[in-house]
């Protein structure tokens, strides 16, 4: 349960009073979420339309309160709806790695197997919680402090049109995961979400060390070239440094509010000095004196990279969300504007 987190009085009797009815009379997705709720973990209803999409107008309000006994009932009482989880600090620092597919769960497993780091980590993780996903892929739950926003680790080119597949990605801060025993048409195949092992009860707590060796796993499955372009096709830089665009795309909200700290810091990134408005920063993992970048040069708003040892290249301009998209999703700009919608970046 999240820390210093106490249910009042009201939500105590509410709580008495569901377990106290016999556990036939509960659905075992009510059962679910009852357990999400003693555990600190926020829950959301889905749609039963296979869009996969919160049975609620505005679902963001529960990144910064709990979900109540009271609202649980509503939703669940009766099974109308698929569970998710929402993801990240306001569920005790819950976070989801989501494998895509059956195929890369088991080649990324394999590895796990041949790491004697990795492999008691993981085992403890799929004691805590693992389930099967509709499509074959895995849900593995875990607890760790500073999860951040949600990532996306791994992904391939698609054959016969431009895109790109997720392979991995995590679920965190601004997220949500639908979980077990959601079933029907909550997935558009129809299929369920298959608990396999462990509860929500019985997440693990991995610490910061052992999720960076988790999610550097991950991105080791990244078949993306290494060299990022920007979609200029939905967002092109202009000479003077603004942005050309219609203003309320998710990328364009995410440039007129986001600040470069939220973006940078998390990725170790370090804000030296700001100078006359202009934001001097290091490179993760530079020791002693010297700038790797600047932000807001010139009035532009924009991210400038000197240093040719980062994720960016060197010797060009990168908006906010450029940026974001490289740093939390592998250069995947569809997969950055979906977790910005989801996030609230809409009007």
């Amino acid at each position: 349960m999240r820390a210093g987190w106490q249910p009042t009085p009201v939500e105590l009797r509410r709580q008495q009073d569901m377990q106290q009815r016999p556990p036939e009379e509960l659905s075992e997705l009510y059962q679910t979420a009852l357990s999400c709720y003693q555990a600190g973990i926020n829950v959301l209803p889905i749609r039963t339309d296979g869009s996969k999409c919160p049975a609620l107008k505005g679902w963001k309000i529960y990144q910064q309160r709990r979900t109540t006994p009271g609202e649980i009932r509503q939703w669940f009482y009766r099974a109308a709806y698929g569970l998710a989880v929402v993801t990240g600090d306001i569920s005790g620092g819950l976070e989801a790695l989501d494998i895509d597919s059956r195929e890369t769960y088991q080649a990324w497993l394999e590895r796990i197997r041949d790491d004697p780091v990795l492999r008691p980590l993981y085992e403890r993780i799929v004691a805590g919680y693992l389930e099967a996903t509709p499509d074959g892929g895995r849900h593995l739950l875990y607890r760790c402090e500073g999860v951040g926003r949600n990532q996306t680790l791994a992904r391939r080119p698609l054959a016969s049109e431009q895109g790109y597949q997720t392979l991995i990605e995590t679920r965190g801060n601004g997220g949500m995961l639908i979980i077990a025993p959601s079933g029907g048409r909550v997935h558009p195949s129809g299929r369920p979400y298959r608990l396999l092992s462990g509860g929500v009860m019985q997440i693990a707590t991995i610490t910061p060390q052992e999720r960076s060796l988790l999610l550097a796993l991950g991105r080791s499955f990244d078949e993306t070239p290494a060299r990022i372009r920007e979609e200029r096709a939905s967002y092109v830089v202009a000479p003077g440094g603004f942005v050309e665009g219609q203003g309320t795309r998710p990328g364009d909200l995410f440039n007129q509010s986001a600040r470069w700290e939220e973006i940078l810091c998390p990725h170790g990134w370090r804000l030296v000095r700001q100078v006359n408005g202009v934001g001097q920063w290091r490179r993760p993992g530079k020791k002693g004196p010297g700038i790797s970048a600047t932000t807001n040069y010139a009035g532009n708003d924009l991210l400038y990279v000197f240093s040719t040892a980062t994720s960016f290249e060197p010797e060009r301009g990168y908006t906010k969300f450029t940026a974001y998209a490289i740093l939390e999703h592998a250069g995947d700009f569809s997969a950055a504007a979906r977790a910005l919608v989801e996030e609230g970046y809409v009007r």
